[in-house]
């Protein structure tokens, strides 16, 4: 958070983020109208999933989340609620993490912002909501990653059960108007502004912690996996396919790992500058867009190849437990070899890998 007494720094600030806001409110309304048909597609209707409900469990395809059989209603909370989240903060206060508050007819952070805006209020408990949505559907998919591990996923609730009450509770805190520690009123060029600081909470500071922690698992742990299976498909194949692997890179959501990481680092660091100001507003609002698209890719893929298929592994490794020769089968879908061609399992009768390439047309994960 900005705590400058500079006027000229919290005012450089302002204009600065200003026209970032401008630009990520016109991206964000754009990706939405973009990916609108395909939500409409592969989230409301699916040909061969119609579930609509929020069951998360004895689901055969559970494991491919986010995808069919997953919780619908993740889709929902990241969706509408990080849309409408962004266009509220980045047109109103023009900055969603920092307590720098911009208001040109006011001029008073506590009747502009607090009292008797309860708009505000309920806008703070919704980015708690959406950070707890978006939380779970990393962890589910990094669960699927890593083919179910009850182990993984009970640290990962834990450490997540953990930050969904500390932030509720610190939410509780800092949407009071009496917890500011202090609040400056400045006025220069015309522009009338204030500097608000909260006074420095160990609950906040575990809050943050907390999730700083779980951001940072769950990019280990998705990139260790990503890492564990490119090794294993260049034994396979005996070759690099370095282009595939970027492909699979961004699509398989480990771009959003790290946007997630970046976030949380930023947030946590409490060096005032309006570079890393900057970079927390614009990683936020890439946050905001890339989730919708990968659930959205994700069961697109499902939608049009893989519906009757096996368990997800990650990285594009499906799964399927038997085959017709009653033996288990290991499919890679973008290795770019003969479709059908059987490579490795010689001697070995309990596992054959068979490499299929699907054509980018059909993949659109991120």
């Amino acid at each position: 958070m900005l705590t400058s007494s500079d006027p000229l720094s919290a005012l450089e600030f302002l204009r600065i983020n200003d026209y970032a806001c401008f630009i990520l409110v016109t991206a964000i309304i754009y990706d939405y109208l973009l990916t609108f048909s395909r939500e409409i597609d592969y989230v409301w209707v699916m040909k061969h999933h119609p579930s609509s409900n929020c069951q998360v469990s004895n689901s055969t395809y559970y494991s491919s989340d986010p995808g069919p059989g997953s919780p619908q209603c993740f889709f929902w909370w990241v969706r509408y609620l990080g849309v409408s989240l962004a266009i509220y903060y980045y047109l109103y206060t023009c900055d969603s993490v920092s307590t720098l508050i911009y208001f040109p007819s006011h001029g008073s952070l506590t009747h502009g912002y607090f009292k008797g805006t309860a708009v505000t209020v309920v806008v703070f408990w919704q980015y708690v909501v959406f950070l707890a949505a978006t939380d779970m559907v990393m962890i589910v998919r990094v669960y699927a990653m890593w083919n179910q591990s009850k182990w993984i996923l009970g640290v990962l609730l834990f450490i997540y059960v953990s930050q969904v009450v500390s932030s509720l509770v610190m939410t509780g805190i800092i949407s009071n108007p009496s917890a500011f520690h202090s609040v400056a009123g400045n006025q220069i060029l015309g522009f009338s502004f204030c500097i608000g600081s909260w006074p420095n909470h160990m609950l906040i500071i575990y809050a943050v912690s907390l999730r700083l922690v779980l951001g940072i698992m769950l990019l280990v742990l998705a990139a260790t996996q990503t890492l564990k299976q490119s090794v294993e498909m260049y034994k396979a194949t005996g070759q690099w396919q370095p282009n595939q692997y970027f492909q699979q890179f961004t699509k398989d959501g480990i771009v959003y790992f790290v946007v997630n990481a970046v976030v949380n680092i930023t947030g946590i660091i409490t060096i005032n500058t309006i570079l890393l100001l900057v970079i927390n507003t614009i990683s936020a609002a890439t946050l905001i867009l890339l989730l919708p698209r990968f659930i959205i890719g994700v069961r697109e893929l499902y939608d049009s190849k893989l519906h009757s298929w096996g368990t997800d592994t990650g990285f594009g490794v499906f799964e399927q437990p038997i085959s017709s020769e009653n033996v288990a089968v290991s499919t890679i879908i973008f290795v770019d070899l003969t479709p059908g061609q059987v490579v490795g399992g010689e001697g070995d009768e309990s596992e054959t890998i068979q490499l299929e390439r699907l054509g980018d047309s059909s993949i659109h994960l991120v």
